[in-house]
C-alpha cells in the first residue's frame, strides 16, 4: 500500500461554485425527490418512518455488535487468529481513536443500507500502514473514473473544506446491489414510492386522531337541548359510565333519548390495511423478518426459532461477507493475502439456540471426537477446565471394514479392570462420606432415652 504522504501529492484541489452545487447541496435543499404520494422521499426523511428506522437500525446493531476477527490460514488448513497484526485490534476494538468497533460497523452498515455506499478514509503512518478508518457521509463523496484506465477516484465535498480527490487506496468503499460495480443502489431511491406512500399514511393516521378524532359514540335526545342541559347531560353520564370502575354498568334511558355506537367504517379499515401492506413491503427491501422489528402477528412460539436462523442466513450473511471480502480487498496487501490473511464474522451469538438443544449438540460432538470438554468452554465462554483440551472417541469406533481390536480382561473397557475401577470408586466414596459426616456419641440415659450429642 502507498504511504499517505504520498498519497496526498496525488490529491487536486477543487472549490464549489454556485452555478455547480454538489449534489448534496442539491439533496438538501429540495429535501428529497417527491414521489407520486407528494411526499418528499429522502434517506433521512425514509428514517422518520417507523419501518424504515426499525429494518436500518437492527441490521447495523447486528452487524455492529458481531465480533470481527483477522485470521490467518494454516498450512493443515486450520486457522489463527493473528493477534500481532496491527489490523487486529483496529477493526476488533477501535477502528479510529473517536470510535468503537460497535460505532463504526453500526454506522458503515446505516449509510449502506440507506444511501447503498459507505466510506471510510485510511490513515498511514510512515511505514504506510492503516493505523484509522475515518467514516465519512456518502453525500460529501462523488465517485470517479478514470477515461484512459478503470481506476477509481473519490472527489469530497465537505462543508466548510477544500474539495478533495483521493485515489481509491485511500478509501475503503462498501457497496450495496451495483450494476456497474462502482456505485451500489440506494434502495430508498429505488423504493422512493413505496416509502413515500407509507410517509404518506403516517401523517393521514397523525392528522386523523390530531385534528379529526370521533367519540366512541352519540347520546341523541328527542328535542333541542340548551347548553347548559347539555353541558350537565354530559357531566352526568361521564360520571355514571366514565372509566374502568363504571365499565358494563346497564344504563337506562328515558325521554326518548338512544345511544348510538361509533364505529370503524370502510375507509378506515382500508387505511389499516394499508399501513400493515406498506410495513411488509419495506421488510421485504431489506430482508428483514417481520419478527426482528417487532411485528408477530405471524410468528408463533413453533417458528420463532426457525425464522431467527432464516434471519441470520438469508438476511444478515450476505452483509457479513460483503464486510469481510471488503475489508480484505481495501486493508490487505496482496503478499498478505498469499500469506493467508482474512477478516471473519463470528455470528454464532446469533445462532445459538437454546440450553437444552446446545448441551445436546456439545454431547454429540464430545461422544464423536471433534469437541473437547474445553471446545466446548469456548463455545459457552467459560474457562477452560484441567485436562479439558483431550479429545474422546467410542472404543469401538475404527475405521470401516476393519476388525476392532481385542479387549483383554485387564485392558481398559475390560471385565476385571472395570470391576478394579468400580471398587476404586466406591472406596474412595465412602471415604468422601465418613470425613463428611461427624462421629456421633451417646451420653448417658433419662426417662429410658438416650441423649445423642455431636463431638
Amino acid at each position: 500500500m502507498s504511504l499517505w504522504s504520498r498519497l496526498s501529492n496525488m490529491f487536486i484541489k477543487s472549490d464549489t461554485t454556485s452555478d455547480a452545487p454538489a449534489q448534496w447541496l442539491i439533496d438538501w435543499v429540495r429535501g428529497g425527490e417527491k414521489s407520486v404520494s407528494g411526499e418528499s422521499v429522502s434517506p433521512d426523511s425514509a428514517m422518520r418512518t417507523s419501518a424504515v428506522f426499525a429494518c436500518v437500525n437492527v441490521r447495523s446493531e447486528d452487524v455492529g455488535k458481531l465480533p470481527c476477527m483477522l485470521y490467518q490460514r494454516l498450512a493443515d488448513g486450520g486457522k489463527r487468529r493473528a493477534v500481532e497484526h496491527q489490523l487486529y485490534s483496529l477493526i476488533r476494538d477501535r477502528p479510529n481513536p473517536r470510535m468503537t468497533a460497535l460505532d463504526f460497523r453500526q454506522m458503515m452498515q446505516a449509510h449502506k443500507d440507506l444511501r447503498g455506499n459507505a466510506y471510510a478514509i485510511k490513515e498511514f503512518n510512515g511505514r504506510g500502514q492503516v493505523v484509522a478508518l475515518w467514516p465519512i457521509p456518502p453525500m460529501h463523496v462523488t465517485v470517479l473514473q478514470a477515461k484512459d484506465s478503470h481506476e477509481l477516484f473519490y472527489r469530497l465535498t465537505i462543508p466548510g473544506k477544500d474539495t478533495e480527490t483521493i485515489p481509491a487506496e485511500g478509501i475503503v468503499h462498501l457497496r450495496g446491489l451495483t450494476l456497474d460495480g462502482i456505485m451500489g443502489l440506494s434502495p430508498i431511491a429505488y423504493h422512493r414510492e413505496t416509502i413515500g406512500m407509507a410517509i404518506a399514511a403516517e401523517k393521514y393516521g397523525a392528522a386523523f386522531f390530531g385534528n379529526s378524532a370521533r367519540p366512541d359514540g352519540i347520546l341523541t335526545v328527542p328535542t333541542v337541548l340548551s347548553k347548559p342541559a347539555g353541558d350537565m347531560l354530559r357531566a352526568e353520564w361521564e360520571q355514571k359510565f366514565k372509566g374502568p370502575k363504571n365499565a358494563k354498568k346497564l344504563a337506562i334511558f328515558d325521554g326518548g333519548m338512544k345511544w348510538e355506537q361509533v364505529g370503524m367504517d370502510n375507509t378506515d379499515a382500508q387505511y389499516l390495511e394499508t399501513r400493515k401492506f406498506q410495513n411488509q413491503q419495506i421488510y421485504g427491501m431489506y430482508r428483514m423478518p417481520a419478527h426482528k422489528v417487532g411485528d408477530l402477528e405471524r410468528s408463533t412460539n413453533n417458528n420463532i426459532e426457525q425464522q431467527a436462523l432464516e434471519y441470520v442466513t438469508d438476511c444478515l450473511m450476505t452483509q457479513l461477507v460483503s464486510w469481510e471480502q471488503t475489508l480484505k480487498l481495501s486493508l490487505l496487501s496482496e503478499k498478505e493475502i498469499e500469506d493467508g490473511y482474512f477478516f471473519e464474522f463470528l455470528p454464532d451469538a446469533l445462532l445459538r439456540g437454546d440450553l437444552k438443544s446446545r448441551y445436546e449438540a456439545y454431547a454429540i460432538a464430545r461422544m464423536w471426537s471433534w469437541f473437547s470438554a474445553n471446545d466446548v468452554c469456548d463455545r459457552e465462554n467459560m474457562n477452560h477446565v484441567p485436562n479439558g483440551h483431550i479429545y474422546l472417541q467410542p472404543l469401538n469406533y475404527v475405521e470401516a471394514g476393519t476388525k476392532p481390536p481385542p479387549v483383554s480382561a485387564t485392558s481398559p473397557g475390560g471385565a476385571k479392570y472395570l470391576l478394579a475401577l468400580a471398587q476404586t470408586l466406591v472406596a474412595a466414596e465412602e471415604e468422601r462420606a465418613a470425613q463428611l459426616s461427624p462421629p456421633l456419641h451417646l451420653n448417658g440415659k433419662s426417662n429410658g432415652a438416650a441423649h445423642v450429642h455431636e463431638a
